[in-house]
């Protein structure tokens, strides 16, 4: 136990946890060991050596799968996963921007299209990709969403109804045990959702002044109160549900594999990088594995799953031989099987736009912050507690779907002297000049910031080998607004979240927008000038998917087609991007893979 808690923040020197208030944490949590998770141990295994299943990628899905999958006693598991433990920062949900562009995190960015985002560093954006056991699970936002029947359906059209809603919905509430006093006790609601699994989805009556007065002034603009943002017939504003237990991060990780973690039959291997899938007449044999600049191999006897992201995945693929036959060609890999793997990519794409308002909103000073660390050590409550409350579905005048949403926002408050810039720049990356404005703004007034994402993006990218280096990146060219139909809803949803300024609250608190003067922008006006602030200030929501989709690179069971014993189960093999954040619809695949798997080895 105590070497559990000398753990503790070890991650956080540059993020939240390196302030005074955040050592006195660390301080309570040592001598309490109040804090701590046992992670799944690293198994000593011997090169040359086989098991049933390999599961590539310990993330969200690769979690599921390897715990689902260790449940059959006489199925052996091996998981791989490039990482090591999380820190114990990741457990606290108020530290979960501490773990992105550090050790922990891949540090992916996009190539300069030298069109869109402009406004950033070097055109490119951000990529947060978690390095470490529970992948991305261990340090994004814990909101609970599952996108819309409408999404879901459209793969089914595509693809077979084994993907339509009806389908997909069990698979949600199999892992789910919704615990939201907000949903529990109403039965129109609550039908939507599980109460048996491991997951708990989380949320509470008692809000905090901050949401109260960000949902007032969203109804004040005409949205009605939603009290389930996972609700499939109704839109409008509301607080999300959490996955969150007990004032703690719960993911795939925490939820399942670190109770499958001593099966005897379940075995893994930490801070390993699997370089290759090993083929044999187009049959996955096994993998080609990096550990400590040692070459190591590992047979599978039944099947290889790939669970390493939308951007590994399709990168390991290719360098295994399968994908789009020229770019392997240019590269010189043998081509084993020509797929459209790495084609499809899209994300939902993000514009922040800030307001400066009066202290209030979310006042907070050194006094309020260390009495918070405090009453979290003594039972997990207060605002380290919590995270991203608030969201807001917009459909547009033009739909013609008005409970499916087309738009989002997304409010923050951040506040005064909250040292803005550090995550401005390495985290965001805006250009040094913005990064600035914003700072100075927030050195004296609060930023209030609002995220305008558009949910169903038609533009696609590519995701590309660099080399046949292993440890090279991938190349990935988002496509941002490359359809510049997805430019045209911006003006009216940016208009919302600036009309903030104009409700009564706001009001009072002489909150006006910040113009971050953009250069390219700077000479329009209307309409032009919002899709231009859009256009250059474009950035990831951090939801990429599409990249070894249902239909052109996988069939509906999730095999890769023509390869025998190699399956894909992360956000890569969405074929059109959900609307709503990705994570839960992430467990939702490896729920359905591992069904998938239990089968075939069963009939085997």
């Amino acid at each position: 136990m105590a070497g559990r808690c000398e753990a503790w923040g070890s991650a956080s020197a540059g993020g939240a946890s390196g302030s005074a208030f955040s050592a006195a944490l660390q301080f309570f949590a040592a001598t309490q060991c109040l804090l701590g998770e046992s992670w799944p141990p690293h198994s000593n295994v011997p090169n040359g050596s086989s098991y049933d299943v390999i599961v590539v990628g310990g993330g969200s899905a690769g979690a599921v799968l390897a715990a689902r999958l260790s449940e059959l006693s006489r199925v052996s598991v091996l998981l791989i996963e490039a990482g090591g433990d999380p820190p114990h920062d990741s457990i606290v949900p108020g530290f979960k921007d501490v773990l992105k562009a550090s050790q922990y995190d891949w540090n992916f960015t996009t190539v300069n299209d030298e069109f869109s985002s402009q406004a950033l560093q070097g055109g490119s954006q951000g990529q947060p990709r978690g390095k470490m056991l529970g992948g991305s699970g261990s340090l994004n936002d814990m909101v609970y969403a599952r996108g819309f029947p409408a999404d879901y359906d459209e793969w089914g059209d595509s693809i077979g109804e084994e993907w339509t809603w009806d389908k997909v919905l069990p698979y949600f509430k199999k892992t789910e045990h919704l615990t939201d006093e907000r949903i529990v006790d109403d039965l129109k609601l609550a039908e939507y959702h599980g109460f048996g699994g491991e997951m708990e989805v989380s949320g509470k009556n008692e809000s905090t002044h901050t949401t109260d007065r960000l949902i007032e002034a969203f109804q004040e603009l005409g949205f009605h109160l939603v009290k389930d943002m996972t609700n499939p017939h109704n839109i409008g504003v509301g607080r999300f549900s959490h996955n969150i237990k007990d004032g703690q991060r719960q993911s795939s990780l925490t939820a399942l594999l670190n109770k499958a973690g001593n099966r005897k039959n379940l075995f893994v291997l930490k801070e390993s990088q699997v370089v290759k899938v090993l083929l044999e007449n187009n049959t996955a044999i096994g993998v080609q594995v990096v550990i400590e600049n040692e070459v190591y191999y590992y047979y599978a006897n039944k099947e290889v799953i790939l669970s390493s992201g939308a951007f590994n995945s399709p990168k390991l693929m290719m360098l295994s031989g399968i994908g789009p036959k020229k770019h392997l060609e240019e590269l010189g890999i043998e081509v084993i099987r020509d797929l459209a793997v790495g084609e499809n990519l899209h994300d939902h794409v993000m514009v922040l736009t800030y307001l400066a308002a009066d202290n209030g909103t979310c006042f907070s000073d050194e006094q309020s912050k260390y009495l918070d660390a405090i009453k979290y050590l003594y039972d997990r409550s207060g605002s380290f507690a919590r995270t991203t409350d608030v969201g807001v579905y917009i459909s547009l005048s033009s739909s013609q779907q008005p409970n499916v949403p087309d738009f989002a926002i997304y409010p923050t408050c951040s506040p005064i002297g909250r040292n803005f810039y550090t995550g401005c720049l390495n985290v965001l990356r805006f250009k040094k000049e913005i990064c600035e404005k914003l700072h100075a703004e927030n050195m004296e007034r609060e930023l209030i910031t609002l995220a305008v994402v558009n949910l169903k993006p038609k533009s696609r990218g590519q995701v590309r080998l660099k080399s046949t280096d292993y440890l090279d990146p991938p190349l990935i060219h988002t496509g941002t607004f490359s359809d510049p139909r997805d430019l045209e809803g911006y003006p009216e949803a940016m208009e919302v979240a600036w009309a903030l300024v104009n409700t009564s609250y706001f009001q009072s608190k002489n909150a006006r927008v910040i113009d971050l003067d953009i250069e390219e922008c700077g000479a329009l006006e209307g309409d032009s000038k919002a899709k231009c602030i859009a256009r250059c200030s474009a950035m990831s929501a951090w939801h990429s998917v599409g990249t070894c989709a249902l239909g052109s690179v996988l069939d509906a069971q999730l095999r890769v087609h023509g390869v025998r014993g190699l399956r894909v189960a992360d956000a890569s093999v969405m074929p059109s991007i959900i609307r709503g954040n990705s994570n839960a619809p992430v467990v939702m695949i490896a729920e359905r893979a591992a069904d998938f798997i239990k089968q075939t080895l069963r009939a085997n």
